[in-house]
Parts: structure tokens; C-alpha cells; sequence
């Protein structure tokens, strides 16, 4: 299947988020500049959904719990746990 990649640059990071169609899987790794292997990786696998978020605390995404975490997100109520992934004004990965 087909890729999409996304790379963000932040002082010495650079994050990769990959997602391949139509899967629900994800990889999120996170590099430092001059090094070849990640600091973080992870992947999700069958994530079920993601949430954009602006508010007080910033603007980020929230990826619904995937197999990763045993569950799944019925796409109702808010996230009860997950990962918040912000790249403004740093990068920024969050398990919640």
C-alpha cells in the first residue's frame, strides 16, 4: 500500500509520523540530529482514530488507543488514554 510520510524539524529533533493507507497502523519515531538510529520509536497498530485538539494547553493531535494499549476507541467519548502528539513551539510526545 501507499505511505505517507510527515516530518516536522524542531531545534535538533526531527519527527517522522508514517502511515500507511488504509490500515490503522501508525510509526512515530523521533530523531536527533547527527544520530542515525531513533531516540523514540513506536508503532501503533490498528489505531482506530485521531483528534485534533486546540485548546488552553495548545494545539496537538491525540491518537486513540490502538492494539498497542489492549483497546479500542468507539469514536463517542473522549480519549481515556493514548498518545498526544504536539510540534508547536517543540515537539513534544505525551502517553496519557
Amino acid at each position: 500500500g501507499l505511505l505517507e510520510t510527515f516530518a516536522v524539524h524542531r531545534h535538533d529533533l526531527r519527527l517522522e509520523l508514517t502511515i500507511p493507507s488504509y490500515d490503522g497502523d501508525l510509526d512515530l519515531s523521533l530523531f536527533r540530529d547527527g544520530v542515525e538510529a531513533p531516540v523514540f520509536t513506536m508503532k501503533l497498530v490498528d489505531c482506530d482514530g485521531v483528534r485534533y485538539v486546540k485548546d488552553q494547553r495548545g494545539e496537538y493531535l491525540e491518537f486513540a488507543p490502538a492494539r498497542t494499549f489492549g483497546t479500542r476507541y468507539d469514536r463517542m467519548s473522549l480519549l481515556p488514554y493514548g498518545i498526544r502528539l504536539a510540534v508547536d513551539p517543540c515537539i513534544s510526545i505525551t502517553l496519557f
